[in-house]
């Protein structure tokens, strides 16, 4: 396509962001049946169906004629199968029984209201159809199906239905439509990709991502035909993105060897425990589960030894507890695990409360009895302790348990043991299985002292030869506090002994296995670690109280534990054997390990999902699980390098910063043709980053020219209250023409404003259209909405008048001037955006006072003063209590000491 004939795209003019942001939202939100969840651990992967969405509609050719641009937009829903008949096509084919939320009845339910009066007999109850009905009856049940599922808003309406990426396309209809529209004979998103392709570029659609992380996004372009150009710094992220489109995408020849390759590895290692007797009891049960928590010496308290532990609960289902039972012989504990009774109410509360070391209750009555109460206390704060004691010792190279003179102590307390299902009179086994809790017994301590000698033997050659980690842990931000906490210095001090033994055997018998078979198993070493470690908690209530493990990454933090669990190896099945999906996926596929500035191949569409100012520090995380993989990428992989490059890496949020990321996205632009598209995904709380986004695809030689804002995020580690970003912003980027035009601060201002204003309704708008409930913006998303509308202006212009946009680039955040003509710019758009930030009920509110009015005009006429106080008591009653966020609010209302406005 030359020149003079070259038209925009979709994603440049519209994009359906309800609908994505719903589709997106119920995507992530989802907790079972993730494509590439079995590959192991990565943050920060973005929905399949954004993806798919970008790159079909940046084939899809916008009309010229903007009076057609719904005709263009009712084609695209109908490729992404959010029509009508899409929709249809999408339902759950069990839809008597779905529901994907537990508010949400069954549609069968629903069909029973709507039914007339001969339509009610094919139904068995309120909640299920009749079985076995005829071919007529089935007619009427598709029809009153249809009949209910399309009186259904759309929001409700997509809870019945399956995820855009688990059906193969739109429906057949749908085709003779879209096929009509485009001028192409596709039957498939395939061909369909194939033939746009062929047209716009002469061959298929080559799409690249130079942060692929787990590979989410060269994933879904290889799913729909494209040739796949993938690349990541880190090595953890390049294993990943290489595993996603060679075993779960790939030949599937390739998929069935990797199958059978894990469970003959996991047999291996398995029929090696049992033969050395590691995870059997004295009467013959296999166990499942280890629990240990760290104890320590109380000078305060007599010098006894205390066992620590939030709750001494264990399976709540079951009212299993562990006793503590005092030995003054050697001023310890013993224990003792008890199902229900006395004491189990009380055992709810354990040792450790807010910091502070709790008197265990049977040892204060000892020292009450004794009369040395009189003179203890019966909280300390454990911080106080460990300063008193001098603080913690560093564990040494040689070190895998604590020192007999170390602070912290570290002790087995419980066994979950599995008791198989009873043998009936013929021979066969019949009912369930059981879990048996004990403490241990000295059969079980002495299998812990055969461990930790066999462990202590081998400990030296099995680091050698990197079965396992030699490496020193680097400090930085996360890493430190393994040091600070507990005084792990090396990695393999984040596993006990067994641990360590489980996850050497596993590692050492992968060496076994051919390259292209070991390299696709080396993850599930990884998710081994990650599920079996001394930083895995025990979640008592999962399950109904019957207890789960929590992955050591369940957060994106090392966090150290006082009570910690175990798997055994019967235990870890599902961890190190994962069900990996299969994907057909077509065209050429690359992953490699390259840094961003260092591409040279090109790709027609670049999309990309770079860290952004220290959100995450991949660098630091990634050690934990390459502390393990190094051996076996310097085998599988001879030109790879097996540190995560921390040096290297995209980090900071100062001048190196933007440097990095422009120098990243300058070359990235370098390798795409002049038609070519780049879409850069961004989702960070703080507003000030966008300032630094302009600069840096300004200096990159791209200009904005779209940013649509789709509600992407879920909150982690529980439900988020406040203003937290909800929302993924697609920066749509091309090349800056040569002879793009000088701006002046006072044309731009307007141009900001009025683009601002155009922005925010579309998202209001959207929002209602997707069902607030589901996945509302947030007074964050709208500011953050504000600074990228600037930034896509501010990237149009090849400079602007009296600004030094290269030497803003490179100046260190103390350096820069508060009232530079971008910040200026930058707030200017964040004004705009405050005035669409009406307090909710202001409107209810007018509407009762004698004048009446609107709520938007009454705002409006309010001081900066007023309107921050105003909203940020909304804010605090919603549960925020971010000082930034409210710092954030007072700038964008131009309050020079909103600090004086804030309370204690």
């Amino acid at each position: 396509m030359t020149a003079a004939t070259k038209r925009k795209s979709l994603l440049e003019v519209q994009f359906p962001i309800a609908q994505l942001s719903l589709e997106s939202f119920l995507e992530r939100s989802a907790t079972h049946g993730k494509t590439l969840n079995s590959l192991g651990k990565w943050w920060g992967t973005k929905p399949f169906v954004l993806t798919r969405a970008i790159i079909l509609g940046m084939l899809f050719e916008a009309a010229d004629n903007p009076l057609q641009w719904p005709k263009d937009l009712d084609v695209f829903f109908r490729l992404l199968c959010l029509d009508s008949d899409g929709m249809w096509h999408r339902r759950n084919h069990n839809l008597n029984a779905n529901s994907s939320r537990p508010s949400y009845p069954s549609f069968a339910s629903l069909c029973k209201f709507q039914a007339f009066k001969e339509e009610r007999e094919l139904f068995l109850s309120e909640t299920a159809w009749r079985p076995r009905l005829s071919d007529e009856e089935k007619c009427m049940r598709e029809s009153l199906e249809r009949r209910t599922f399309f009186s259904l808003d759309y929001p409700v309406q997509r809870r019945y239905c399956k995820q855009v990426e688990d059906v193969a396309g739109p429906p057949e209809a749908s085709w003779l439509v879209i096929n009509e529209h485009c001028n192409t004979d596709a039957k498939t998103l395939q061909e369909w990709v194939w033939q746009m392709s062929e047209r716009r570029f002469g061959r298929r659609l080559r799409v690249g991502d130079a942060f692929s992380g787990m590979g989410s996004i060269p994933f879904e372009a290889a799913r729909l035909g494209c040739d796949v150009l993938a690349s990541d710094l880190n090595p953890v992220a390049a294993l990943m993105t290489k595993t996603a489109l060679e075993v779960i995408g790939g030949r599937e020849t390739h998929h069935e060897k990797v199958i059978a390759a894990q469970e003959k590895l996991f047999d291996d290692v398995d029929r090696w425990i049992v033969d050395q007797g590691f995870e059997e009891s004295k009467d013959g049960l296999r166990a499942t589960l280890y629990f240990y928590c760290v104890e320590v010496e109380v000078p305060e308290w007599d010098g006894w030894k205390i066992p620590l532990s939030g709750t001494w609960h264990i399976a709540p289902k079951n009212e299993v507890w562990a006793e503590l039972v005092p030995n003054p012989k050697t001023k310890s504990f013993d224990f003792k695990i008890r199902h229900g009774g006395q004491g189990y109410v009380a055992a709810k509360f354990g040792t450790i409360l807010e910091g502070d070391v709790v008197c265990p209750e049977p040892l204060w009555k000892i020292f009450i009895d004794s009369g040395y109460s009189r003179s203890a206390v019966s909280r300390i704060s454990l911080s106080t302790l460990v300063k008193n004691f001098g603080g913690l010792d560093s564990w040494d190279k040689g070190d895998f348990v604590p020192k007999a003179n170390s602070f912290y102590g570290e002790r087995l307390y419980c066994i979950r043991w599995l008791r198989p299902a009873p043998i009936g009179k013929d021979g066969k086994r019949k009912g369930r299985k059981t879990f048996v809790y004990r403490e241990p017994d000295e059969y079980d301590l002495d299998i812990e002292t055969q461990i930790i000698d066999l462990v202590s033997r081998t400990l030296e050659t099995s680091q050698k030869c990197g079965w396992i980690p030699d490496w020193r842990i680097q400090d930085g931000a996360k890493t430190r506090e393994l040091t600070r906490t507990r005084g792990w210095t090396y990695w393999h001090h984040l596993f006990t002994p067994r641990q360590l033994l489980m996850l050497s055997e596993y590692s050492r018998r992968l060496r076994e296995f051919e390259p292209s078979i070991r390299q696709s198993l080396i993850l599930n070493l990884g998710q081994l670690a990650n599920y079996n470690a001394r930083l895995c908690r025990w979640h008592q209530g999962a399950g109904g109280g019957s207890g789960s493990t929590v992955e050591v990454f369940y957060n994106q933090a090392l966090n150290t534990l006082v009570n910690y669990v175990c798997r055994a190896w019967s235990f870890c099945d599902g961890v190190v054997s994962p069900e990996h999906n299969h994907v057909d996926t077509s065209g050429k596929t690359e992953a490699t390990l390259l840094d961003a500035r260092s591409i040279k191949n090109s790709c027609d569409l670049w999309i990309t999902d770079p860290p952004y100012a220290d959100a995450v520090k991949y660098e630091e995380l990634s050690e934990f699980f390459l502390a393990w993989y190094k051996p076996h990428i310097q085998a599988c992989f001879p030109d790879w390098y097996a540190d995560s490059k921390r040096d290297h890496a995209v980090k900071g949020d100062d001048a190196g910063f933007r440097v990095a990321m422009s120098e990243c996205y300058a070359n990235l632009a370098r390798h795409m043709p002049d038609d070519g598209l780049q879409v850069l995904m961004f989702t960070h709380k703080d507003t000030d980053v966008w300032e630094d986004l302009a600069l840096i695809m300004w200096s990159a030689g791209l200009q904005v020219k779209q940013v649509w804002s789709i509600a992407t995020e879920t909150g982690a580690g529980g439900i988020k209250k406040g203003n937290y970003v909800q929302a993924t912003y697609n920066m749509v980027l091309r090349k800056r023409p040569a002879n793009a035009p000088v701006g002046f601060d006072d044309m731009i201002v307007d141009e900001i404003q009025a683009r601002v204003r155009e922005v925010i309704t579309h998202m209001r708008e959207s929002q209602s259209a997707a069902g607030s409930f589901a996945c509302g913006y947030t007074d964050t998303d709208y500011l953050l909405a504000a600074q990228a509308v600037a930034a896509e202006v501010v990237t149009g212009y090849a400079s602007i008048s009296g600004v030094d946009l290269d030497a803003e680039l490179r100046t260190p955040n103390r350096e820069r001037d508060e009232q530079s003509v971008l910040r200026t710019l930058m707030n200017q758009a964040k004004r705009v955006a405050v005035d669409f930030l009406v307090p909710t009920g202001l409107e209810d509110h007018l509407r009762r006072t004698p004048d009446g009015g609107s709520a938007a005009q009454f705002w409006r006429q309010l001081s900066p003063e007023e309107k921050f106080l105003l909203k940020g008591l909304e804010m605090e009653s919603g549960g925020e209590d971010r000082i930034g966020v409210f710092q954030d609010l007072g700038r964008a209302y131009g309050i020079a000491d909103y600090e004086d406005l804030l309370g204690e």
